[in-house]
This record gives C-alpha cells, structure tokens and sequence, in this order.
C-alpha cells in the first residue's frame, strides 16, 4: 500500500512538472502546435549566429529585405512554425531553400549573410485551416483590409486594377489574405512608384513599407 502512494505522489509530481513546462518555441523549431495560419507560421532572423544580434520577426511574405535594411545579413534564423523558402535575391529568385527548422549557424549550408527574400510555405497544406478561419474570404484571389491584422471592413480583388480610387480604397490597405495567385501592389496608380508582392497567406502591410500605400493592383506571372 505504501508503495501504490508513492508511485501515486510520484505521478502527481511529475503531471504538475509537465504543467509547468512551457510552451514556448526554442531553437530547434519552434512550437508546432501553433496554428500554420494563426500565431504560429512566423520567423525570426537574426544578424549574429547563434541567434544573437539585432533581430526582426515576420509572419507573412518577404519580397525584399533590402527594404527595411537587412538585407544579406542574415546569420541565424529561429522557425516559429509552418516552413520557410529564403531566396539569396530579391523576389524569390536566385538559389532558394526550404527551412523548416531553426538554424543557428548558416554558414552551414551557404547562406550567411546570403538571403534577400522569404516566404512562408506549405501553404496548400494549411490551406484548409486557413478556409475555415476566413471562409468568408474565399472568392476572390486577393482581400484587403482598412485595419491590422484582417480587420475593417475589406474590399476583394479578383482582377487587375489601374487605381483604387473609384474603390474608395486608395491608400487605405493595412492588411491582406492572397486566397490563391500572385498579385503586385504598387504605391500609385497605373502600377507605376514602388511595387511589391504578395503571395500565399495572409500579413501585415507595415511588414513591407506598404501600410496605408498602395494605389494599383495587378495579377504577376513574373514575366514583368
């Protein structure tokens, strides 16, 4: 009997142990039960190895790191979740890989100071988790929203558009889901001033410097 109590008081502390175990990510990939489309499927890229140095998270589509100053400076990167495509040039192109754990040292595998784009991927995979969550949203290849986070009231594109302005949504985006395509915002109409795109999933405008700045739409096959 005194050793049944024992064993008992011994699981006991053990469940309590695991409870207090948190939940958060560490280095070798993150927490996995976050939802691909929900508060999982981000990155952190780091300009020391080791995951040291300045750091910058995202959760949606990279075209260009140069951007926002981090471009080739990259040494270490944490998975949050989902898996990630880095590209060693700007909109995805050049030598690309597909990471889908943390690596604290690029220099591994020949991309240190070596990535200019990325992108989350997988997305056909999340693809019915991210239906249910915005099924509202599902007609159209590409939603914009007035608020962060796909809040405010939208409006949905389904093909190019030379202006906003008769949308009544002329420097208004903060937020995106791309349903399915590839789409090239741009800063004025007619496609002209600084472009962008925007590929599979759903992100923040201010990522991207695009916040409340974009004027013109279109569909991009790459050949532009």
């Amino acid at each position: 009997m005194k050793t049944m109590k024992l064993i008992s008081a011994l699981s006991l502390v053990a469940g309590l142990a695991a409870l207090a175990l948190p939940a958060s990510a560490d280095h070798r990939g993150g927490d996995r039960r976050d939802d691909y489309f929900g508060r999982g499927g981000s990155v952190i890229l780091y300009a020391d190895p080791g995951f040291s140095g300045e750091a910058r998270q995202f959760d949606s589509v990279v075209p260009s790191l140069g951007r926002i100053g981090f471009n080739d400076r990259v040494s270490s990167i944490e998975i949050r979740g989902g898996a990630w495509e880095v590209c060693v040039d700007g909109d995805f192109r050049g030598r690309c890989e597909i990471l889908d754990a943390s690596n604290g040292y690029l220099k591994a595998v020949g991309l240190n100071d070596n990535i200019s784009s990325l992108r989350p991927v997988g997305y056909e995979r999340g693809r019915d988790r991210y239906d249910r969550r915005y099924d509202r949203w599902g007609g159209q290849g590409l939603v914009l929203f007035p608020d962060p986070g796909q809040q405010g009231r939208p409006v949905e594109i389904g093909q190019d558009v030379p202006a906003l302005g008769p949308y009544g949504f002329n420097d208004k985006a903060s937020s995106f889901i791309v349903n399915f395509g590839t789409w090239q915002v741009c800063e004025h109409a007619d496609y002209r001033g600084r472009c962008t795109i925007l590929s599979g999933g759903a992100g923040d405008l201010r990522a991207i410097g695009m916040n409340d700045n974009i004027s013109s739409i279109r569909r991009y096959s790459g050949w532009r």
